[in-house]
């Protein structure tokens, strides 16, 4: 926990202990369990890094990067410094800390569930395996209607997140009896959010045992035929237009550029014809900004705001005593939860001030 604590403030091991007036021997045996924590030092832990004590005192596992639970769809990887990796990795680990304690006040109906299908079993077919689980999740034909219900639907747990980088959309991770839980970027845009959130269902779905190289090639080609499935879309793609890629963004959902790549890799246009509507998309600039007016509505998550809302409304929690069941502060929960906490409970974590905890402000109790 003072690991964790220590990298979601992106500080070394070295800098925690000079800020604590110790040396960095004693910080590392403390990080390692090999001394106990002093009560001096205990304090000085929870003041430096804005943790309560009890956070300390948590006994949860923590899993991060190279374990086959933990799916990263990190765009460019290595361009991050490993300081904001391991940042992400511990606010990543809080925040689904939380969810469990939260989970335990409920009883989560099971759905249609989110399958493993291995790779090898289906030949290596990846358009199979998504039509399998648009099957086995009775979808219509068509484009999928909501993403993020349907994986909620499913058995998933949908979080918004700030990564605090553009240089990550999204991770995910099955964690004993928790529910598999997607985080995703509060910054994407619709079209990109379902693209995002279908890679990740990707990934939960078929690198269950031991990632490899191709993992992100078929978390995309599982995307692509689970938005856009090839038999439906294929006729509507031939001899492609920008201005038809614009009329079947606002049916299926799906940026314009996906839909010239599906274009292209379904062999409905020429490489030619596809780097052209590239270098067309470019000169009008659509490269980096697609039409406003052809922006896709952003899907809103419910579980994790339920979760929040029966604690503060029906089970009668204050601030105080959520953050005290989190061993969180207001500020961190803030952080971590303000795109899914209630409007009318915002105001209340974000005015306390303390953060230790004390002297919270308490929530206006909803009538």
């Amino acid at each position: 926990m003072v690991t964790l604590a220590r990298e979601a403030r992106e500080l070394t091991q070295a800098d925690l202990a000079q800020r604590l007036g110790i040396s960095q021997g004693l910080m590392s045996k403390i990080e390692n369990g090999i001394v106990q924590t002093p009560a001096p030092v205990l304090e000085g832990l929870a003041s430096t890094l804005g943790f309560p004590e009890a956070f300390f005192l948590q006994p949860d596992s923590i899993h991060g990067v190279g374990t086959d639970t933990f799916h990263q769809m990190y765009r460019r990887r290595k361009a991050l410094p490993m300081k904001t990796l391991k940042r992400i990795e511990a606010r990543v680990n809080i925040s689904r800390m939380h969810a469990d304690r939260m989970l335990k006040a409920v009883n989560i109906e099971p759905g249609h569930g989110i399958p493993r299908l291995e790779v090898d079993d289906f030949d290596g077919d990846i358009e199979r395996i998504a039509a399998t689980v648009r099957a086995s999740w009775l979808l219509p034909s068509g484009p999928v209607d909501n993403v993020v219900k349907c994986i909620e639907d499913a058995g998933g747990m949908v979080i918004p997140f700030d990564f605090g980088t553009q240089q990550v959309d999204a991770t995910s991770l099955r964690y004993r009896d928790l529910p598999p839980l997607m985080f995703q970027s509060n910054h994407l845009l619709g079209d990109r959010q379902r693209f995002t959130l279908s890679h990740e269902l990707g990934h939960m779905v078929m690198h269950s045992v031991v990632p490899n190289a191709n993992m992100e090639k078929e978390a995309d080609r599982f995307a692509a035929e689970f938005l856009m499935p090839a038999q439906e879309i294929g006729p509507q793609l031939v001899n492609l237009t920008l201005h038809r890629a614009a009329q079947l963004k606002r049916y299926w959902r799906v940026s314009m550029a996906a839909i010239i790549y599906r274009a292209s890799s379904l062999a409905k246009i020429t490489e030619n014809q596809a780097r052209y509507l590239r270098i067309q998309m470019g000169t009008a600039g659509l490269r980096t900004r697609e039409p406003v007016e052809l922006d896709v509505p952003v899907e809103r998550p419910r579980l994790q705001r339920e979760l929040i809302e029966l604690h503060l409304k029906d089970l009668g929690y204050s601030a105080s005593e959520l953050c005290m069941t989190l061993a969180s502060t207001p500020q961190d929960f803030a952080e971590l939860h303000m795109d899914t906490l209630p409007m009318a409970y915002r105001a209340g974590f974000l005015s306390a001030s303390d953060v230790r905890g004390e002297n919270v402000v308490e929530l206006p109790r909803r009538k």
